[in-house]
């Protein structure tokens, strides 16, 4: 089994006003999650230490992270990041902002998992529905693309801010991947729009989607993570794969 958890982390900064990338990097550890979609990652405060604030997310060593900025400055960065247990094949950026609206983009890493490669996709999109509108067509034509090019199991996830109850802005994606039913996730400590949405490959498992609301994660961020536990199916591995497994062993 293979869990996963997408989450938007508010940059840390707690329903307390606490910044504390130590606390959510502990949490995300001890629930077991294998792999994590992050959304609002910010290294940016020049008060801070960028090393030490990654050391932080990823507890120590127990993930490796792998950045996505949307906004990139001297001090540092901010925009999505994957923290992951497995060896990573590749990372790639998809910018879709539109001029006018804050800088947003979609992430997609191929990963190593002991069952064969997989892909995984996260997504920060806007908050104007024009934007996200825009930012829902270009997923929809960057996964089309990229199953066809390489079909490897996937899972999409991510903060979609699409806060409308009967909404058809994933119709499209819905005809590639399923989607899974969350429930809200946001505002943590009350959850009342479902933002936080996550879609796998026919060819994955489910075992269990759900969003994770308990005491501390009222805390932690303005959002509830999610949960996805997944069984991908045995692939064969290419040569290309073998060597990005050896490398990183």
């Amino acid at each position: 089994m293979c869990r996963i958890v997408t989450y938007n982390i508010h940059s840390g900064v707690g329903r307390d006003n606490k910044h504390d990338y130590r606390r959510i990097g502990s949490y995300l550890a001890e629930i077991g999650a294998d792999i994590v979609l992050l959304q609002e990652m910010d290294t940016r405060p020049e008060h801070r230490d960028i090393s030490t604030d990654v050391r932080d997310i990823c507890a120590s060593q127990v993930f490796e992270l792998v950045p996505s900025p949307a906004i990139e400055l001297e001090s540092g960065w901010y925009g999505n990041a994957v923290l992951t247990r497995f060896p990573v094949i590749s990372n790639e950026t998809l910018d879709v902002s539109m001029d006018g609206f804050q800088p947003r983009n979609v992430q997609a890493v191929e990963l190593l998992t002991p069952s064969g490669p997989l892909t995984v996709i996260n997504t920060h999109k806007g908050l104007k529905k024009q934007e996200r509108r825009s930012q829902f067509a270009k997923l929809h034509e960057y996964i089309e693309k990229r199953i066809t090019d390489r079909p490897v199991p996937l899972v999409l996830a991510g903060d979609f801010n699409e806060w409308q109850f009967f909404t058809k802005a994933f119709k499209a994606i819905d005809e590639v991947l399923i989607q899974h039913k969350v429930g809200a996730t946001f505002p943590s400590n009350f959850p009342i729009f479902s933002l936080d949405r996550v879609w796998t490959s026919p060819n994955i498992k489910t075992r269990r989607v759900k969003r994770l609301k308990n005491q501390q994660t009222r805390l932690l961020s303005d959002h509830l993570p999610v949960c996805i536990d997944i069984r991908l199916p045995e692939q064969e591995v290419s040569p290309e794969t073998v060597q990005t497994q050896a490398m990183a062993g």
